[in-house]
């Protein structure tokens, strides 16, 4: 599969290259990986100065205190899918798995009758996602994680993994309740607001095979 990859705030391509080198590394099967970096400059998180030096220039896809700009980073990240993929999934973290997220509820709702722009997707810790419909109808902001018993907003195979210990474990299962649980794969590790490998090395094994699953759903689906 080829997998369009989306870093979290306030770091760069190379800091997402490493968090996710050891599920790569594990995950094998012949993917190829397409990491697209942010375009606002933002912050380096200091839990991640050992990652990247807080000198260099790290990066946000939109500007988190002015919600409203996620629509032009979804317009961004859409054209971008359009003129570089197809692609067959998507792996985020944080706030890219936040843009990512939105951005299949937004075709979805745009584009009912077309095929979603990825067949799977491996969020790691997502945060909040912002409803584009909402958005679109009424130029409301407002957050997206409930469906009210309604279809779901996300209707291909997902998974979702976090920590127990993320301070921002609500976030996380409000994106999940978006998702069709049909389809959903859930791994909640004993770390934190991370992605498995470089702090919670024990949780490679885990993460790869929910990855695997959602995957392999996927591929079936193709059938």
């Amino acid at each position: 599969m080829r997998f369009l990859c989306l870093h979290g705030l306030g770091t760069s391509n190379r800091v997402f290259q490493m968090q996710t080198a050891a599920f790569r590394y594990e995950i094998a099967d012949q993917h190829t990986y397409e990491f697209v970096q942010g375009v606002v400059p933002w912050d380096l998180p200091p839990e991640l100065s050992n990652l990247s030096d807080p000198s260099e220039q790290h990066y946000a896809y939109y500007d988190i205190a002015s919600p409203f700009s996620f629509v032009t980073a979804l317009d961004h990240l859409e054209a971008y899918i359009l003129e570089e993929g197809p692609f067959d999934g998507v792996i985020a973290y944080s706030h890219g798995a936040g843009l990512a997220a939105m951005l299949l509820v937004r075709e979805k709702y745009l584009k009912p009758s077309a095929p979603p722009l990825f067949k799977v997707a491996i969020f790691f810790s997502p945060v909040s996602v912002y409803d584009p419909v909402a958005y679109q109808e009424r130029q409301e902001v407002r957050v997206l994680d409930d469906v009210g018993g309604g279809p779901p907003a996300i209707d291909i195979p997902t998974v979702v993994v976090y920590g127990e210990g993320d301070p921002r474990m609500e976030e996380c299962k409000g994106v999940k309740a978006i998702c069709n649980s049909k389809y959903l794969w859930e791994y909640v590790h004993d770390g934190g607001h991370e992605v498995p490998g470089i702090g919670v090395k024990n949780a490679i094994p885990e993460t790869v095979k929910v990855a695997r699953r959602g995957i392999t759903t996927a591929c079936m689906s193709e059938d």
